[in-house]
């Protein structure tokens, strides 16, 4: 955990998102309801609470679409039994780990005349009820540990074609 603060703490001040993204928790217990999507997959869907992100939302990066996922991370391993860390502290993992993906180069400077500076980032990490279930139904084909980080416009417009660099 140090290293994963040290590597925020560094990068803390990076640009164009925000220093300190929006974070939702996902689950039967989370702002998300759902949330299914895997690293590199582009959905429909405005950000917030209530929103929810299925095989239903799930539309070609090629095309219009509201967030993309730019990175995943799964910190605590699924199968293993351990407590959950509470919102907080996953949502310290959250903002850092996207800050990480970010800065790497990870995504991409600008993509279907879209510059980068024009993305906010969010992060999305397991409610209580997920993580205690990783396996079940409500945790999707990646399980209920993963955490996320996804862009979208900050005027909301739509983004056209896909940021990861993969």
């Amino acid at each position: 955990m140090l290293v994963v603060f040290a590597a925020g703490a560094l990068v803390g001040g990076w640009r164009p998102f925000s220093s300190q993204p929006d974070v939702y928790t996902f689950g039967p217990d989370g702002d998300l309801p759902a949330f299914t999507l895997f690293d590199g997959q582009c959905a429909n869907g405005r950000v917030g609470a209530g929103a929810s992100y299925t095989d239903a939302s799930n539309a070609p990066c090629g095309d219009p679409h509201d967030v993309e996922v730019v990175g995943t991370a799964t910190p605590l391993n699924s199968s293993r039994e351990v407590s959950y860390p509470g919102a907080a502290a996953l949502a310290e993992f959250g903002r850092s780990f996207c800050a990480l993906v970010v800065a790497s180069g990870q995504v991409a400077p600008s993509s279907g005349g879209v510059d980068k500076s024009a993305l906010q980032v969010t992060a999305v990490v397991p409610g209580q009820a997920v993580f205690d279930e990783p396996n079940g139904t409500a945790s999707g084909s990646s399980g209920g540990r993963l955490v996320s980080c996804l862009v979208s416009r900050t005027d909301g417009e739509k983004l056209t074609d896909r940021f990861s660099v993969i």
